[in-house]
């Protein structure tokens, strides 16, 4: 009898340790994965749709990885592969893909999601689908659309980067453009304006002494969005403008002509605050764009001496029209030209005014053109930087009034 006892108090105490220690029957080693680091989508013929994914090579990760001679040629460190196949859809072909990729394919790496130009005039709303619906993708992922090929982009080997994924993504992180992530693109196109814009990015020309491909991809402008298709590209310049706009300027450099200067002058404003305010009177809807932003002299090409406070005035006011052309030229290019409202300005207005905003809704790619817009801007300068009179000029020569 005791011993029957003594055998369930056994049993009753291991049983709960055996489910709470799960062990390694589940487990997935590092040895049996692919980290996919980046996804291409093209379009190909018979209106298919072609999926290229980069991926690491982990033995080369420690040591400059493989270097000279054979396929790289001219040094370039080879730390990634890339892999395409295609198909009806991007599942289908990302299912083929993995018959060609010896190791199960790991998407917890994945920052990067390319769109080439000619899928992104087809539409992008159902390989987006499959992006936001597949669970182990990143909505934190950087979103991209390339000119020319997509996949162009990850066979590229960057002199300092592990990848050209990573090229990208440390481009984005610095916001010297637009920068959308997968999350941000799905509210875009899913809000009352249907509207996208995402960055473009182009391959830089390889230098004399750089191997086969040797180089990397670079952001230069923007591909806007109507519903999920891409109706237009707006220059580096205009970028600039919708980025103010949306008030996410950060740090770059403004490059002005004062009036009454020969030379030119370089400022980098440190801080920049923008904001929108909607303004309905009768029929006419209004728009002012209010901003405020402070700046460094970082360069003086004229001989104006900006620590005179009449030279300063001047100064200043060449860098608040420089702020104002770049709005305007981006509200001619954006509201009149391409019609789209990548500014937010639907989701200002619906706030404000929500009864007004339920009338006008399904009219508002009309009546987004016709919003007058004005501007209120107010720009200073804080500091010459360390020095005060231009360099290199004459004290005589400096102009001082």
């Amino acid at each position: 009898m005791k011993t029957w006892i003594r055998t369930w108090i056994k049993t009753a105490v291991f049983i709960p340790l055996l489910l709470v220690l799960g062990g390694c029957w589940d487990r997935t080693e590092l040895n049996d994965l692919a980290l996919i680091t980046a996804l291409a989508f093209d379009k190909v013929e018979n209106n298919q749709v072609r999926a290229t994914v980069q991926f690491v090579l982990p033995q080369n990760q420690s040591g400059g990885g493989t270097t000279g001679g054979g396929a790289m040629g001219g040094g370039a460190a080879r730390r990634t592969s890339v892999r395409s196949e295609t198909g009806f859809d991007i599942t289908d072909a990302l299912s083929k893909l993995q018959r060609v990729i010896p190791r199960e394919m790991f998407w917890g790496q994945c920052r990067i999601y390319i769109f080439s130009e000619s899928v992104a005039r087809t539409g992008i709303r159902e390989h987006l689908d499959f992006l936001i619906r597949f669970p182990e993708t990143r909505e934190r992922a950087y979103m991209f659309v390339s000119k020319g090929e997509a996949a162009s982009a990850l066979e590229l080997f960057p002199p300092i980067e592990n990848s050209s994924a990573e090229v990208l993504r440390k481009l984005s992180d610095l916001r010297i453009g637009i920068r959308v992530t997968m999350h941000q693109l799905s509210l875009m196109l899913s809000g009352d304006s249907r509207t996208a814009i995402l960055p473009m990015i182009y391959i830089l020309p390889k230098t004399e002494s750089a191997g086969p491909f040797q180089t990397i991809p670079y952001l230069l402008g923007s591909a806007v969005f109507k519903n999920d298709k891409m109706v237009g590209q707006i220059s580096e310049r205009v970028t600039k403008g919708v980025l103010w706009l949306r008030n996410e300027v950060k740090g770059y450099t403004v490059v002005f002509k004062p009036e009454g200067s020969e030379g030119l002058m370089s400022l980098k404003p440190v801080k920049a605050n923008v904001k929108l305010i909607p303004k309905i009177e009768g029929e006419t809807w209004k728009m002012t764009v209010r901003v405020r932003t402070e700046g460094d002299i970082i360069q003086n090409g004229t001989i104006m001496d900006p620590m005179n406070p009449q030279l300063l005035a001047v100064i200043s006011k060449g860098f608040k029209d420089d702020v104002r052309k770049r709005i305007e030229s981006a509200l001619y290019e954006v509201q009149r030209r391409h019609k789209t409202d990548v500014f937010n300005f639907a989701q200002t207005f619906q706030r404000k005014y929500p009864k007004q905003w339920e009338k006008m809704k399904d009219r508002w790619d009309e009546q987004f053109s016709k919003v007058e817009v004005n501007t209120e801007i107010e720009a200073k300068i804080l500091r010459p930087g360390l020095i005060s009179s231009p360099e290199g000029v004459p004290k005589e020569e400096v102009k001082k009034k």
